[in-house]
């Protein structure tokens, strides 16, 4: 009796994920062509390469789990069987390589400019949400004794020597990485003209390109010269975090990030120079010998690169600051680790009389301060009020959320991101009955909220909500020691390591803020700025959601509940997309009126979320 149940979802779920989106994602595009004016990849030919080629992969892995795996690719009725076979052994998620390749394809095919540059983007970190926030971690409870392993895995880290496998995968990786990011930067900002700068002048000029191929026959050779898979490991990922660091750098700020390619085709052969010194650096770890002859190689290669760079000045500069980000990778993240334990057990508090005054309100305070006057400094100081009133209210309902979603005995006056939200609407009304322009309010506050957001986390790493979940790796994992942490006191984690989802967030919100400041610098309308603020932190609070561990949290299928309203942001934030806003010419001043209602706004925060009422049962009488 319960397998025709069970089917219509199998097939309602079909529809959903082979119809429903793919539709979706049609209409999406179709609706913002207007809005997204980029240059497209002139290709039918490659368009319909792809095409196929994503068809074949789907299908080929849909089959595998179905032969193999005795199931279908659906994660709300997943496989009985761990698929190592057909395309899972050359590669992890197949069906979602398949189905990018596909919309890659097919927007080259329709030559649709939004296709390619936004929902394409968006539905790749859609997938890689999914599978970081749900699939992975469902994988592991299903098939504990299982490990994930593929042909194209990068190399492990062990002190070992590496194969020649484990070393073409490797320059596999960081070449393919390279000419994509090359591509992808030379097709939307390649012809930006450099802030300053000009490309070095030799004293015998070279003129000809093709000797910027010594450089990529100079990294085709590193992973042949290192010997230890631990070192061909360290290479691999330092070089793939730079070329990421990298892109991000020259899409937003191509004037310093893009000045490295001179022409067209230069994303065939012109080769950045912090791979060159990530490079040096590996082989030294290898041998100090080598390291000194690569040095003396490398300097005449980076010469060269120079002599062909938009801006040799640009091209250095900012070379050397990514290396330094990409090789000291690790130690930065251990002392955001130990910096975000450090905050997480200082909680200090000071009484008087029936007063508490906690010192995590200074952080949101001081959060709240920051974003009121970056906003009011973009829209100029006639906003300033509006901005105020927009962020009482906001204020206001991120605490009635959380007292209807968790407030009990123990948490008196809670505050939840997601009533923020829907203060917003009742923000819009009281700001549109003072007589401003509610579109502009919604869409600076959508630029400067992650960083709000971001700066606000360091008070929840102090009361120890939206805390981690048990990990067993002390590299990764913080621990709350303080009795007046939630931590503590609610989830009686004290002393374990956790994940540090405050500061996973932190990260996130930190580059999305520039995301969006680069959108509203480029004059897109306070809808689209809103809308990808929706997407992108949803998908963001999705994998954060997924590496929580506060007890109080509901689960529905399988899901946290803050990861289904992660869902509906996303969803919301596409609606927001497709509405059409003009924009609104303001002027960027800094006023009286900007700062006061600056320090108010701060001012009312940290009343709001760090003074409370020991003493008192009343409700939202006590924050602790």
């Amino acid at each position: 009796m319960n397998k025709l149940p069970t089917q219509i979802n199998k097939t309602i779920y079909s529809i959903v994920f082979l119809v429903i989106i793919p539709l979706f994602l049609w209409f999406w595009a179709t609706h913002t062509e207007d809005l997204i004016n980029l240059p497209l990849i002139q290709s039918t030919l490659i368009g319909w390469l792809l095409v196929i080629g994503g068809v074949i992969l789907m299908a080929w892995a849909m089959f595998s789990l179905k032969k193999y795996g005795k199931g279908l690719p659906m994660n709300a009725y997943p496989p009985p069987r761990f698929v190592t076979k057909g395309p899972y052994k050359i590669f992890r998620h197949p069906i979602y390589w398949g189905f990018s390749i596909i919309l890659i394809g097919y927007f080259i095919i329709t030559n649709s400019s939004s296709g390619l540059w936004l929902v394409t983007p968006i539905a790749i970190l859609a997938m890689i949400a999914l599978v970081m926030g749900y699939e992975d971690i469902d994988l592991k409870k299903r098939f504990p004794n299982e490990s994930i392993k593929t042909i194209l895995d990068l190399p492990t880290k062990i002190e070992e020597p590496a194969s020649i496998r484990a070393r073409l995968i490797s320059l596999f990786w960081v070449i393919a990485s390279l000419l994509l990011s090359n591509l992808i930067i030379v097709k939307l900002v390649g012809s930006t003209a450099a802030l300053l700068g000009k490309p070095l002048v030799l004293q015998f000029p070279v003129k000809n390109p093709y000797l910027l191929l010594l450089t990529v026959l100079f990294i085709l050779a590193i992973p042949f010269i290192i010997k230890r898979m631990d070192h061909i490991f360290n290479w691999v990922i330092t070089s793939l975090i730079a070329i990421g660091i990298s892109t991000f750098i020259a899409l937003l700020c191509p004037a310093v990030g893009a000045q490295y390619l001179a022409g067209k085709d230069a994303f065939v052969y012109m080769v950045p120079i912090f791979l060159v010194l990530l490079s040096i650096r590996s082989i030294f770890k290898h041998s100090k010998g080598l390291g000194i002859l690569f040095s003396l190689i490398g300097v005449s290669l980076m010469i060269i690169q120079l002599a062909f760079s938009n801006s040799a000045e640009l091209h250095l500069i900012s070379s050397i600051i990514i290396f330094l980000l990409a090789d000291y990778y690790f130690y930065i993240w251990l002392s955001l680790k130990n910096a975000s334990e450090k905050i997480a057990n200082s909680w200090k508090e000071w009484v008087f009389g029936k007063v508490r005054v906690i010192n995590h309100g200074f952080y949101v305070g001081f959060g709240s301060f920051l974003g009121i006057l970056l906003a009011g400094i973009l829209v100029g100081d006639a906003y300033a009020w509006a901005i105020l009133m927009f962020a009482f209210v906001v204020v206001i309902f991120s605490a009635l959320w959380a007292q209807v979603i968790e407030g009990s005995e123990k948490l008196k006056r809670p505050f939840g991101y997601y009533g923020a939200l829907v203060g917003i609407i009742f923000a819009s009304l009281a700001v549109w009955i003072m007589g401003f322009n509610v579109w502009v309010i919604i869409g600076v506050i959508s630029v400067v909220m992650p960083w709000v957001q971001g700066i606000g986390r360091f008070r929840c790493l102090v009361n120890g909500c939206c805390h981690g979940s048990k990990v067993d790796h002390p590299d990764i994992g913080i621990r709350y020691f303080h009795n007046r942490s939630r931590v503590c006191g609610i989830s009686h984690l004290k002393g374990e390591l956790l994940h540090p989802t405050p500061l996973y967030a932190m990260i996130w919100l930190f580059l999305v803020g520039f995301v969006l400041l680069f959108l509203w610098q480029h004059d897109f309308s306070p809808s689209f700025i809103f809308g990808l603020y929706l997407i992108l932190t949803g998908i963001g609070r999705f994998v954060e959601e997924a590496y929580r561990g506060e007890v109080q949290t509901p689960i529905f299928r399988g899901l946290r509940l803050y990861q289904w309203t992660a869902i509906l942001s996303v969803l919301l934030g596409i609606i927001m997309t497709l509405i059409n806003v003009n924009v609104v010419v303001v002027a960027s001043t800094l006023g009286w009126m900007t700062l006061i209602s600056a320090i108010i706004g701060g001012l009312f925060t940290t009343f709001a979320m760090g003074v409370d009422f020991p003493q008192s049962n009343a409700r939202f009488s006590r924050l602790v």
